[in-house]
C-alpha cells in the first residue's frame, strides 16, 4: 500500500495535482520514494511549481530530503538553480543543504546558475556562501563556463566575487589560455582588463598568445600583443609564437607578428627557423595560404637557412623547399616572388623546377589562365541553358525532357585586353560543369568537385518569387519560416554541402528566369536572399570550416546581391556572360597559370577529344582512354616540343585541374591508362546512376530504383560499359574498381572480386524522400539475436550526429567505404547490416526520426565479449573518420560531428577525448561506460598506421581466444605467444602446454591471418617486433 502510495505520490506530482499530494502525504505516501530516473517527489515539485513554493514546502515539512540525488547525481538544489527558482534554492538553503555539492559530472549548482546565465541567482547563491572555484569533473570552474558563453556580465561578477585568475585548468592552463581558445576579443579584453598575467605559461611552456597564434586570430593577437605580450616568447621546445603562427598558414596573421617585431630567425631545441619548421612538419600537401607563408618569410632579411634537401622528406616537402630556394634567390635579386600553384608543389622538386623553367620560356602573350567553374542548383532552374546560352553565345532554351543527366561539360575561351601600359591582355580558357540537380547524384557530383574553382548558384526567380507571394498568406510565425526553409533547402543546402568538402570554394549567384518576374519582385527577391546569406555568415559559429579568402568573399558576392538574367533575352545573357568574366579576372586565385608546353599539352588532348565529335561510342572509348606510355611518346613527337620534359608531371597536373582523369594509387594496372576527356568516366558513372531508369519497366530496373543492385548483366548492356569493355581486357574490372575506391557503388553477395559482381549503388535509396520509421536498436531484437546468437553476446552502440545537408551524402559513401569481403552483407534504404556467423552482426540505421530530420547515424556491433564487439566497431568509426577527414573537410572537429557512445540509452559525448586523450585514462575510473581499450579513438588511429595496427593485432588475438573457447572447456591450451617480426612474411605462433614446459612452434604467413573474417583486408606496415602472451580461460570461468 506505501508502495502504490509513493507511485501515485509521483503521478500526482507530475499532473499538477496539489489537492492529491497532500491528502498522499497524510496517508503515509513515502515522501523520498524515488522514480526510474532518482527523481524524488522534491524533484518533481521543484519542476512543476514554479513561482509557487506551497508544495515544496509541504514536502519539506513532511520530511522530504533536499540532498538526495537522482541518477545524474542532481539534488533539489540542482533542479532549482536550472531553472533559476530563487524562492525554491532560498527555502532548500534554509535546510542546511551543502551549496557546493556535485552532479555526476562535478557541476554545483553554481556552475548550473553560470550555464543560463542568471545574475540574480548567481548573487543568491555567491552570498549563500558558494564556492566559486569548484571545479567540475573536466577541471572548470563557473568562470570557464562564463568564458565559453562570452557573458562579459556573468564573467564581471564572478570575478568581483573572488573567482581567481591564476587557477589553473588541464594542461596547467590559466582562465586566459582557456579565453583565447574558447572566448572571443570581448572576454579576453575583460579578463585582461581584470589583470590577467600575459605572461603565464601552461605545462608547455606556451603563453596565451601562442594559442591565439596557433588559431590564426589577428584580432586576439594585436589585443594580447597591446597588452605587453611577448612576440618573441618560446615555449618549452623553444618554438616561438612565430613557429606556431606559421603552421596555421593564415599569411595575415603571420604578417602582423614580423611587423610587430617577431624574430624570423630564431631557433627550436631542433635548430630550426620558422621557416624550416613550417616546411619539415607539413606531413600532407600544401594549400596556396600555406605556400603564400612560405613565400612571405622568404622575403625576410637576413636570408633564413633552409633545411637540407634529404631522401628523408616527403615528395610534398621536397616542392615547398624548392619554391622557398626560388623564392630566396629571386628576393636577393630584387625580382618579384611569382605564386606557384599548389597544384605544381604538391608534385615534388622536379615538378616545382620544371614548372618554373616551363614558365620563364613562355611570353606573356603565350601563357593562358584556365578557370574551373561549377553550375549547381535545383532540377528545372534554368542550369543548363543558361551554360549553353554562354558558352554557344546565342539564346538556347534546353527543353525539360533533355535536362542534364549527371555532369556536362562545356568550354569557353575569352581575352581581356590590356591598358597598353603595365596591365597586358591575359587569355583565359574556362570549362563549365553544369550539374545535375536531382538528389540521386548529389554524392556523384561530389567525386568532381575540386580547387581552384568558382561556384555558380543558380536560383529560379519565378520559384523564389511564389515562395514569397505564399508567405505573405501565412500567419505571422510562418511568414518568415516558409521562406526560410525553402532558402535552405534549395540554395543554402548546396552552399554548406560544397563548403564542407571545399573549405576554400567561392561562390557567384546567378537568378535564372528574369523576365518571368517583375523588377519589384526582382528586388524583393535579391534583397531576401541578401539578408538570409548575410545571417548565415553572421552565424558561422565554427560549424563550418572556410578558409580567410573563402569568408571574405562569401561577404563580398552576398552583399553585391544576385545577377539575374533570362535565356531568352541575348542582352542579358551578355550581362551575365561579362559578369562572369568580372569575376574571374578579379580573382586570380582562382586561376591556374599554364606555361607554353603545358598548353600545347592541353590543346593536343583537345584535338584528340574533336577527333571523335559524332563518332561512335566504341570509338570514342577507343581513343579517349589511352596508355600514359604512349601518350607520353605521342607528345614528344609534336613539333618543337621539348625533349627533355616531363610530360608525366604536366599530365599530372591537368589531372589536378580537372582537364584529363589520371587515378594514381588506386590501382596499378589502372594507373596505367589516362582518360583524355573527363566526360568519359561522367558516362559511365551516369549510366549507372540516372534518374530515368525509374521510368523503365522491366524487372532489373525496378530492382535498381528500390534497392539499388545493378546486375553485371544490365551494366554490361548500357552503351559506354559494352564499349569499354571492347578497349582492353579487365577495363571493365578497373573502373568499377575505380567506383568502388570512390565510394560511389561496392559488390553484392560478399564477392571478394568485382570485375563480374552484381554491384550495390546506394545512392538509389534516396533516403531522404522516403522516411522510414526508426529501426529498432539491435540491443531489444532479442528474438534474433537468440536466434542467430545467444542472448549472452554484447551489443556496442555508437552515433554520429552530422549537418543534415551531408548527412545523406555520409551515409552513402559510409556505406561503401566500409565493405569488407567475406562480410555477409544485407542493405535497405535507411540502414545496412553486416555479420559473420558467430562472430559479429552490425547494424548501421540512418531512418528519419518523427521529424523527418536525417542528422544521426548509428552504428550497433554485437559479438560474444565486449572486447570483440568494440574491436569491431573500431573499423566502423575508422571508416567513418576517413571520410570525414579526406571528403568533408570543412567539418570541424567538435562544433559540427558529434561522437556519442551510447551506454544503456545514454548519449556520452566522446568529442573531447580526441584532443584530450589524458580524459579518457583519467575519466575511466568514474566512466564505466568507456570501452575497453578506447585508446584507437582518443589517439585518432585513422591518422596513424602503427596506432592502428596495434589494434589489428589486438583485435586478432581476441578472436583468438573466442574460437578456442567453448562453452564447456578449451579445446587447446591457454596459453599463447604471437610474435610479429619487423621484417618477413612469417608469423611466429607458440602454443604453451598446460601440463609441461615444451610449447609447439607454428610459422604462419600474414596472409593466413588476413583470410580470417576478423582481419577483414589488413594491410600491416612492417615497424616492430612484438611478442602477446594470450591467456585463454573457459567462458564459464568469465
Amino acid at each position: 500500500m506505501v508502495q502504490g502510495a509513493a507511485i501515485a505520490l509521483q503521478y500526482a506530482l507530475r499532473n499538477s495535482r496539489a489537492d492529491v499530494i497532500s491528502l498522499l502525504l497524510e496517508r503515509g505516501a513515502d515522501v523520498n520514494s524515488q522514480d526510474e530516473f532518482g527523481d524524488t517527489a522534491l524533484h518533481r515539485a521543484i519542476e512543476q511549481y514554479r513561482g509557487n513554493t506551497a508544495v515544496i514546502s509541504l514536502l519539506l515539512q513532511r520530511g522530504a530530503d533536499a540532498a538526495v540525488q537522482n541518477v545524474d547525481g542532481q539534488n533539489a538544489l540542482h533542479y532549482a538553480a536550472a531553472i533559476a527558482n530563487s524562492e525554491a534554492i532560498s527555502l532548500l538553503l534554509k535546510q542546511g543543504i551543502d551549496i557546493d555539492a556535485q552532479d555526476e559530472t562535478g557541476q554545483t549548482v553554481l556552475h548550473y546558475a553560470t550555464v543560463i546565465a542568471n545574475t540574480e541567482v548567481m548573487s543568491l547563491l555567491l552570498e549563500q556562501g558558494a564556492d566559486v572555484g569548484t571545479q567540475d569533473e573536466d577541471g572548470k570552474t563557473a568562470l570557464h563556463y562564463a568564458v565559453t558563453s562570452h557573458n562579459t556580465d556573468v564573467m564581471s561578477l564572478l570575478l568581483e566575487r573572488g573567482a581567481d585568475l591564476a587557477a589553473r585548468y588541464e594542461d596547467d592552463e590559466t582562465i586566459l589560455h582557456y579565453a583565447v581558445r574558447n572566448g572571443d576579443v570581448d572576454v579576453i579584453s575583460l579578463l585582461l582588463e581584470k589583470g590577467a598575467d600575459v605572461a603565464a605559461t601552461d605545462n608547455n611552456g606556451e603563453i596565451a598568445l601562442h594559442y591565439a597564434a596557433s588559431f590564426g586570430h589577428t584580432e586576439r593577437i594585436l589585443l594580447l600583443l597591446d597588452r605587453g605580450s611577448d612576440v618573441n616568447a618560446s615555449d618549452n621546445d623553444q618554438l616561438t609564437v612565430l613557429h606556431h603562427a606559421v603552421t596555421r598558414c593564415s599569411p595575415e596573421a603571420v604578417l602582423l607578428l614580423l611587423n610587430k617585431g617577431a624574430d624570423a630567425n630564431a631557433l627550436t631545441k631542433d635548430g630550426l627557423n620558422p621557416l624550416s619548421h613550417m616546411i619539415l612538419v607539413k606531413e600532407d600537401d600544401p594549400d596556396d595560404d600555406y605556400l603564400g607563408v612560405v613565400r612571405l618569410l622568404c622575403s625576410q632579411e637576413p636570408k633564413l637557412k633552409l633545411p637540407p634537401s634529404t631522401q628523408s622528406l616527403a615528395i610534398n616537402q621536397l616542392g615547398m623547399l624548392a619554391c622557398a630556394q626560388y623564392w630566396q634567390d629571386r628576393y636577393e635579386k630584387k625580382q618579384p616572388l611569382l605564386e606557384i600553384p599548389s597544384e605544381v608543389v604538391k608534385g615534388g622538386e622536379n615538378a616545382v623546377e620544371m614548372y618554373l623553367a616551363e614558365l620563364e620560356k613562355t611570353d606573356s602573350s603565350e601563357v593562358v589562365h584556365r578557370q574551373k567553374i561549377c553550375v549547381v542548383g535545383r532540377t528545372k532552374w534554368g542550369k543548363t541553358s543558361l551554360v549553353r546560352s554562354i558558352t554557344e553565345e546565342t539564346s538556347v532554351l534546353v527543353p525539360l525532357e533533355d535536362r542534364t543527366i549527371g555532369i556536362e561539360v562545356f568550354p569557353l575561351r575569352f581575352t581581356v585586353d590590356g591598358d597598353g601600359n603595365k596591365m597586358k591582355a591575359t587569355h583565359h580558357d574556362v570549362t563549365f560543369w553544369d550539374f545535375a540537380g536531382q538528389g540521386v547524384y548529389r554524392v556523384a557530383h561530389a567525386v568532381f568537385f575540386s580547387k581552384r574553382t568558382l561556384y555558380l548558384v543558380c536560383v529560379d526567380l519565378a520559384a523564389y518569387n511564389e515562395i514569397l507571394e505564399q508567405a505573405k498568406k501565412e500567419s505571422k510565425t510562418q511568414r518568415d519560416e516558409v521562406p526560410q526553409r525553402f532558402f535552405e533547402k534549395h540554395i543554402l543546402r548546396w552552399i554548406v554541402l560544397i563548403l564542407l568538402r571545399q573549405p576554400e570554394a567561392e561562390f557567384k549567384l546567378i537568378g535564372t528566369k528574369h523576365d518571368e518576374v517583375s523588377d519589384s519582385s526582382r528586388s524583393e527577391i535579391s534583397h531576401d536572399i541578401r539578408d538570409r546569406l548575410g545571417q548565415f555568415l553572421e552565424k558561422l559559429d565554427g560549424s563550418i570550416q572556410i578558409t580567410g579568402h573563402a569568408a571574405t568573399a562569401l561577404k563580398k558576392e552576398f552583399e553585391e546581391g544576385l545577377v539575374t538574367t533570362s535565356v531568352t533575352n541575348v542582352e542579358s545573357i551578355q550581362k551575365v556572360k561579362n559578369s562572369i568574366k568580372h569575376t574571374i579576372t578579379a580573382k586570380p586565385h582562382l586561376s591556374f597559370k599554364m606555361p607554353i608546353t603545358y598548353t600545347r599539352v592541353i590543346n593536343y588532348i583537345l584535338e584528340k577529344r574533336q577527333s571523335v565529335v559524332g563518332a561512335t561510342n566504341q570509338d570514342r572509348m577507343d581513343k579517349m582512354i589511352v596508355s600514359v606510355r604512349q601518350l607520353c611518346k605521342d607528345l614528344l613527337k609534336l613539333p618543337d616540343f621539348p625533349q627533355d620534359t616531363d610530360s608525366r608531371e604536366i599530365l599530372r597536373v591537368l589531372h589536378e585541374l580537372g582537364d584529363v582523369l589520371w587515378y594514381k594509387g588506386i590501382d596499378e594496372e589502372l594507373e596505367k591508362w589516362i582518360i583524355l576527356d573527363p566526360s568519359v568516366v561522367l558516362d559511365l558513372v551516369r549510366e549507372v546512376i540516372n534518374h530515368k531508369y525509374k521510368e523503365e519497366v522491366d524487372e532489373q530496373y525496378k530492382v535498381l530504383s528500390q534497392n539499388g543492385i545493378l546486375p553485371h548483366s544490365l551494366l554490361m548492356t548500357f552503351p559506354s560499359w559494352k564499349s569499354l569493355a571492347a578497349v582492353e581486357d579487365k577495363m571493365v574490372h578497373l573502373f568499377k574498381q575505380l567506383l568502388h575506391r570512390l565510394n560511389l557503388v561496392y559488390p553484392v553477395n560478399d564477392m571478394e572480386a568485382i570485375d563480374k559482381a552484381d554491384i550495390l549503388v546506394p545512392m538509389y535509396w534516396k533516403t531522404r524522400e522516403t522516411p522510414k520509421a526508426d529501426l529498432k536498436l539491435l540491443a531489444t531484437q532479442k528474438t534474433i539475436l537468440t536466434q542467430d546468437f545467444g542472448d549472452s553476446w554484447h551489443v556496442a552502440t555508437w552515433r554520429y550526429w552530422l549537418p543534415i545537408v551531408v548527412s545523406d551524402a555520409i551515409f552513402v559513401n559510409f556505406v561503401v567505404k566500409c565493405y569488407r569481403p567475406f562480410v555477409h552483407r544485407s542493405a535497405r534504404r535507411a540502414y545496412f547490416e553486416s555479420s559473420v556467423r558467430r562472430e559479429f552482426r552490425a547494424v548501421v540505421n540512418h531512418s528519419a526520426n518523427k521529424t523527418g530530420q536525417y542528422n544521426d547515424i548509428l552504428i550497433e556491433v554485437a559479438a560474444p565479449t565486449e572486447k570483440l564487439a568494440w574491436a569491431e566497431m573500431m573499423y566502423f568509426v575508422t571508416d567513418m573518420e576517413k571520410i570525414l577527414e579526406k571528403d568533408y573537410p570543412g567539418l570541424t572537429k567538435h562544433a559540427r560531428v558529434k561522437r556519442f557512445i551510447v551506454d544503456d540509452g545514454e548519449d556520452r559525448g566522446v568529442n573531447d577525448l580526441m584532443e584530450n586523450p589524458e580524459d579518457g585514462k583519467r575519466q575511466r575510473a568514474k566512466a564505466r561506460w568507456l570501452p575497453p581499450d578506447f585508446s584507437w579513438f582518443t589517439q585518432c588511429a585513422w591518422k596513424n598506421g602503427g596506432v592502428y595496427e596495434i589494434h589489428q593485432l589486438r583485435h586478432q588475438l581476441e578472436a583468438v581466444k573466442n574460437i578456442v573457447v567453448t562453452s564447456e572447456s578449451c579445446r587447446l591450451p591457454r596459453l599463447w605467444t604471437l610474435l610479429y617480426p619487423r621484417k618477413g612474411s612469417h608469423v611466429e605462433l607458440r602454443i604453451h602446454s598446460d601440463v609441461s614446459d615444451v610449447s609447439v612452434l607454428y610459422f604462419c604467413p600474414v596472409s593466413s591471418l588476413c583470410s580470417h573474417p576478423q582481419c577483414r583486408g589488413c594491410c600491416r606496415r612492417e615497424s616492430s617486433f612484438r611478442s602477446v602472451e594470450i591467456g585463454i580461460k573457459p567462458k564459464d570461468h568469465g
